[in-house]
């Protein structure tokens, strides 16, 4: 079954990417109500490695990377 392609959807799964730079990453909300780098977040999509929460700077590879570019 082929996905429907995102008009952002990253092209080419095998470059490296990082949650913090795509579409379908949600930082978790905290207490401290701040969105570091390299603070817990989640994966709105299938996540590469199937776990909800993912680390915002971890590089990995993914197919269903999309770009925060011109977030709506």
């Amino acid at each position: 079954m082929v996905d429907k392609i995102h008009p952002q959807r990253k092209h080419d799964p095998k470059d490296l990417i990082c949650c913090r730079e795509c579409r379908n990453f949600h930082f978790f909300e905290n207490g401290a109500k701040h969105n570091s780098p390299h603070a817990l977040g989640e994966c709105r999509d299938k996540s590469w490695d199937g776990s909800r929460g993912q680390w915002a700077m971890f590089q990995h590879h993914c197919g269903a990377f999309e770009t925060a570019q011109n977030r709506s």
